[in-house]
């Protein structure tokens, strides 16, 4: 990825809309129970326009640049993991006037206990989209149930990552193919060369980032 100035604005407006926010004492406490000095709330992007549209625009930009062969044949869905990837898949298949679903993480109770909500046309090229991959458990239950059906090709992707060894690992394992905009160590060396970060949390945060690679 290329650290432009659309970039740092980027990063500029996750902090001004709270998107990205630090606290290290006390640090915040997540729903696993784990500390983290780092909270990433992707959904807040898409109540603010200005921001949605830098990256939507950035994000397709992305998608066609490292995945030339998805568009080829115009057949193309995008496919949002319930839930935090119904709203930026959405944005995407709007877009490219393109297709689009979301993937339960389990299929419906009752009616045609449905795992795919929406038309998923056969032979299509498919985008499974979330906001965020950390272990990737999310995306890959999505790609799997994605498989099922009479596809063309699947990638994932999302608008940031941590980029774990870990999830990459895992990633290769199920032979899935994906690719983020943002690699969150980016996002931190810009916001601590914009002073959004001090030395010491930033020490913190690379500190975290080692753990949960472990």
């Amino acid at each position: 990825m290329i650290l432009d100035s659309e970039t740092h604005e980027i990063v500029r407006g996750f902090f001004e809309t709270k998107v990205l926010q630090i606290s290290t004492n006390p640090m915040f406490k997540l729903t696993s129970g784990k500390e983290s000095p780092v909270y990433l709330d992707h959904r807040k992007i898409f109540s603010n326009v200005s921001l949605r549209k830098k990256i939507i625009t950035k994000w397709a930009e992305f998608l066609k640049t490292e995945f030339p062969f998805m568009f080829d044949s115009g057949n193309v869905v995008f496919a949002g993991t319930a839930t935090a990837g119904i709203a930026p898949a959405y944005a995407l298949a709007e877009y490219f006037n393109a297709g689009f679903v979301y993937v339960r993480s389990k299929p419906k109770q009752h009616g045609l206990t449905s795992v795919i909500e929406g038309t998923l046309p056969s032979n299509s090229n498919i985008f499974v989209i979330d906001d965020m991959i950390t272990t990737g458990g999310s995306v890959i239950q999505a790609v799997d149930y994605i498989k099922m059906e009479p596809i063309k090709s699947v990638v994932a992707s999302s608008i940031s990552t941590h980029n774990l060894k870990k999830s990459s690992d895992f990633f290769n394992s199920k032979h899935i193919v994906y690719k983020s905009l943002f690699k969150t160590t980016d996002l931190f060396d810009i916001a601590y060369a914009k002073d959004f970060i001090n030395g010491r949390e930033m020490k913190l945060i690379m500190e975290w980032l080692t753990q949960l690679d472990e």
